[in-house]
């Protein structure tokens, strides 16, 4: 899976965006709960602020970012890579099943999957070559129907169309927050629409620095961590695009 790998520098300033957008969303969750009497809501908040650190290194690695929407209410970023004609989101890895990409994980329900539309997105990579994948054609289908279930069968072909005439890749990369509430590991994954398995292309964990967090920084994001709070991105339901930002 080399040929699928970013470059060095490239991963390394996304790493550094990941981390860097973590500790802002901490530090707004500090401010905001200094000033006001329930700020909890705003735990739904840290993928914005990682995604948005992301944005802001476009310039130097050349891509630029789309709105999309997962779910009725919730946007979030496709980032597109220029020189590669490549398009890539970042996950928490807390809801993402590489063994069933295109189910989200909820760790607080004993059902533990949804169905999420990552799976349409992965059409993308139907001609890449991934090593070691064994087709399941039948499978994959029945997939694809069940997530359909969300928008109209036209939406989905029409818009599936313009995603694989635009995109020749299609990557997740995801973050994971261990138990003392710091970014502890990011991996670069392709996702195959045969077998709905994300293939792990690189641990890009050794880019990680300055992830730690003082007692002060924990105490504000505990809670949360502990009531199992659901981040609504989880719900990765849609694909559509609004304008696109420079």
């Amino acid at each position: 899976m080399d040929q699928y790998k970013f470059n060095r520098h490239d991963s390394n300033l996304i790493v550094n965006a990941i981390v860097e957008g973590y500790r802002d969303y901490i530090e707004h969750r500090k401010e905001r709960q200094r000033h006001m009497a329930i700020s909890s809501a705003f735990a739904w908040t840290k993928g914005n602020f990682i995604e948005s650190k992301i944005a802001e290194i476009g310039g130097e690695l050349n891509f630029t970012y789309k709105k999309a929407k997962a779910g009725l209410t919730w946007d979030y970023l496709q980032f597109i890579h220029g020189d590669k004609n490549q398009l890539f989101l970042i996950k928490n890895a807390a809801y993402f099943n590489e063994k069933c990409f295109s189910q989200a994980l909820l760790p607080t329900t004993n059902k533990g999957q949804i169905r999420s539309y990552l799976h349409e997105l992965s059409k993308i990579n139907k001609d890449l070559t991934f090593e070691n994948a064994t087709p399941q054609e039948e499978n994959s289908t029945e997939k694809s129907e069940q997530l359909s279930f969300f928008i109209s069968e036209r939406q989905v072909r029409n818009d599936l169309q313009d995603f694989q005439a635009a995109y020749d890749e299609f990557h997740i990369l995801t973050y994971k927050i261990d138990d003392a509430y710091q970014i502890a590991e990011i991996m670069h994954y392709l996702p195959n629409p045969e077998d709905n398995i994300a293939y792990k292309i690189e641990d890009l964990s050794e880019y990680i620095s300055g992830a730690e967090l003082s007692d002060e920084e924990r105490d504000v994001i505990a809670p949360d961590q502990d009531n199992d709070i659901i981040d609504p991105a989880a719900f990765d339901i849609g694909i559509f695009e609004e304008a696109e930002e420079k």
